[in-house]
């Protein structure tokens, strides 16, 4: 089976409540002029759906139509933006993949998909180089998250190494 992209956007004015407020965050914290927005996108790879259960699923577990602005596979291009996205570190529970899992296991009565999520941030004005580091590393916690590949993989399935003897 293929892997499926899914982004999904809370529509901009009313409903994207986080995304104003983490630019506000921004502003406030890196003392920021050039930032004109942030934008808070959902990512959702998904695997082991045929193409009738993935439409019957995609806007019922993964986006609510008046809600949300859902684009497929790609990103539109955001002009005069920077972007990145992260993920939880392999071993880490995705609360949201699990609970999106499930759901999708309810609806097709079928084997339990594999999911893997990330959060893209997607930020609108002009953007140093230097500046986007230190939002990174704002964003993104060691501890638990990484800093994921913008880059569609071929297959979810994992590859864990064997550890060696001690």
């Amino acid at each position: 089976m293929t892997v499926r992209r899914l982004f999904v956007e809370k529509r901009q004015g009313f409903f994207d409540i986080p995304a104003q407020q983490l630019a506000a965050d921004f502003i406030e914290t890196f003392r920021l002029t050039e930032l004109k927005t942030v934008r808070l996108i959902r990512r959702y790879d998904i695997e082991g759906l045929s193409e009738e259960e993935y439409k019957a699923v995609r806007d019922v577990v993964f986006a609510e139509p008046p809600v949300d602005v859902v684009y497929e596979e790609k990103l539109p291009d955001f002009p005069k933006s920077r972007s990145f996205a992260v993920e939880y570190l392999p071993g880490q529970y995705d609360q949201r993949a699990d609970s999106a899992a499930q759901c999708v296991q309810l609806v097709t009565q079928k084997e339990r998909p594999a999911i893997r999520t990330a959060i893209v941030y997607v930020l609108v004005g002009t953007i140093s180089a230097d500046l986007l580091a230190k939002i990174k590393a704002y964003c993104i916690n060691k501890v638990e998250s990484r800093e994921a590949a913008l880059q569609k993989p071929a297959t979810l399935a994992e590859k864990i190494e064997e550890p060696a003897d001690v």
